[in-house]
């Protein structure tokens, strides 16, 4: 067994290892490149014609074994072309001084064997290449035979190739929480019984939540398919046709394997099929589809999942209403840590933290934003939800502007429409700066300081324009909370 191979096993079983005390029978996805790994071989004349995704990606060439650059590194141009074909991943990179390069050769299943040879350029001496790859955020082991006949020079260069994935999807840049990122962001997923709104048993076959990913548009979805040896074929619709999944990895011992697939609306059920073998009935073809919510959270219900620490909350006026929205999936934190409570919010991430609040998990059929194209993948349902809700609406030109900040009146007006308060034509909150309220939203603040839901930035003052953070959403939305569950 190779060193990646070593490596990647290792990452699934310590994935496997923490996630069980979670689930007893679901684990949840591991995270890995949807553009990557070889495809489902099921259904293969159905997938023929799959359009290919390609991105250019940077690299080095290393020493074997080190991450010090290889004198080898001379000998390659970049970037590398990164694409998937018919839901197999390869890499493509030209070769410099090609007729010094007798031999280029890189590790396929377990033995390095030559790259195929796409192009070449006798003026220029290059040639192009083209290899299979496996997870491209691992180094590649690859071997390089220089021949200098003039120079009576011959030397073979053991390296690895490793592969710059900052900003492509699953890709290495650090991802801050679900809401506040436009790469990964963890959904929820529920499998319907084909035609229905009702659970499908064949829930039971995937993980119950998993990762988007969005990139120029388009939109993948990442999930763990359980008792993985029963399931012969997973497809999804693709158009007009179904198509094979993406397998991103495998883990035998625990008979599971993570699969993408391409999402065209995440608002709208997605359709599915499976062939699972059923022993003596043999092999049973189902149907089923699949529907997107904002992630509730991965505490939430088990009740033995560790709280998160975040270093920078520790002192801070927001700090149990942070917890206790992060406790209950309401929002997450960042990879390095941090809350960052003081931070701005968009009208993007405020659609999600509400929906998530608030449970507005069904899908829902509602025109779009004359902006829908500006609205990140991870928020597109959580916007449809709160609109359809009428707890945010969009401005007089049909946009929703998922990317503007929300400030402290607009908020107001968001917690009163979702309390359900009653709201007085013409009332008018007792602030200094009661004159700096927008008209419209002067009976929202009134009727939500009254009901203790919010209060100003001073004793005296409101501050209607100043733009809300993400400690003082997370804590209206807890008093939300608490006052309908005192009811």
């Amino acid at each position: 067994m190779s060193n990646n191979q070593h490596n990647s096993r290792n990452f699934a079983q310590r994935s496997l290892n923490t996630l069980r005390a979670k689930w007893t029978n679901l684990i949840s996805l591991l995270t890995a490149l949807l553009l990557i790994f070889s495809a489902v071989p099921a259904f293969a004349a159905e997938s023929e014609g799959q359009p290919e995704r390609a991105y250019q990606v940077d690299f080095k060439v290393l020493k074997d074994g080190t991450d010090e650059v290889s004198a080898a590194d001379q000998y390659v141009q970049k970037p590398a072309k990164v694409t998937v074909e018919d839901g197999v991943g390869y890499a493509e990179l030209t070769l410099l001084k090609s007729g010094w390069i007798a031999k280029f050769e890189v590790e396929q299943d377990g033995t390095l064997q030559a790259a195929s040879v796409t192009g070449q350029d006798e003026a220029a001496d290059t040639r192009t290449v083209k290899f299979r790859v496996g997870n491209i955020r691992e180094k590649t082991n690859a071997r390089f035979v220089v021949e200098v006949p003039a120079m009576n020079y011959k030397g073979e260069y053991n390296v690895q190739l490793s592969f710059d994935t900052t900003g492509m999807p699953g890709g290495s840049k650090p991802a801050e929480e679900a809401e506040a990122t436009d790469g990964s962001n963890e959904v929820q997923l529920s499998v319907l019984k084909d035609g229905t709104d009702e659970p499908s048993s064949l829930g039971n076959y995937a993980s119950k939540t998993g990762k988007l990913y969005e990139r120029d548009g388009a939109y993948f979805l990442t999930f763990t398919l359980f008792s993985s040896s029963m399931i012969t074929a997973f497809q999804y619709e693709n158009g007009e046709k179904f198509v094979d999944s993406v397998v991103l990895s495998e883990d035998k011992d625990a008979d599971s394997r993570t699969v993408g697939i391409v999402v065209t609306d995440v608002t709208k059920k997605q359709n599915i099929a499976l062939e699972v073998n059923a022993g003596p009935r043999g092999v049973m073809k189902h149907k089923a589809q699949i529907v997107l919510s904002a992630a509730s959270g991965s505490s939430e219900g088990s009740g033995e999942a560790a709280q998160p620490t975040f270093r920078d909350i520790q002192e801070h006026w927001a700090k149990t209403a942070i917890e206790e929205a992060v406790k209950h999936g309401i929002v997450q934190g960042y990879e390095d840590h941090t809350f960052k409570p003081d931070n701005q919010i968009t009208r993007a991430q405020a659609a999600v933290i509400f929906a998530n609040a608030l449970k507005l998990n069904q899908a829902v059929e509602i025109p779009n934003a004359s902006d829908e194209a500006d609205i990140p993948g991870y928020a597109a349902a959580a916007v449809k939800q709160v609109r359809a809700a009428g707890l945010m609406s969009g401005y007089d030109d049909g946009a929703f502007r998922p990317n503007a900040s929300l400030n402290r009146a607009e908020l107001a007006v968001i917690i009163a429409k979702a309390k359900g308060l009653k709201v007085t034509d013409g009332a008018v909150p007792s602030f200094s700066d009661a004159g700096s309220i927008p008209v419209w939203a002067q009976p929202s603040v009134a009727a939500a300081v009254e009901a203790g839901l919010i209060s100003g930035r001073s004793e005296h003052t409101f501050a209607p324009a100043d733009i809300a953070t993400r400690a003082e959403i997370v804590t209206l939305v807890i008093k939300l909370l608490a006052s309908s569950a005192a009811k």
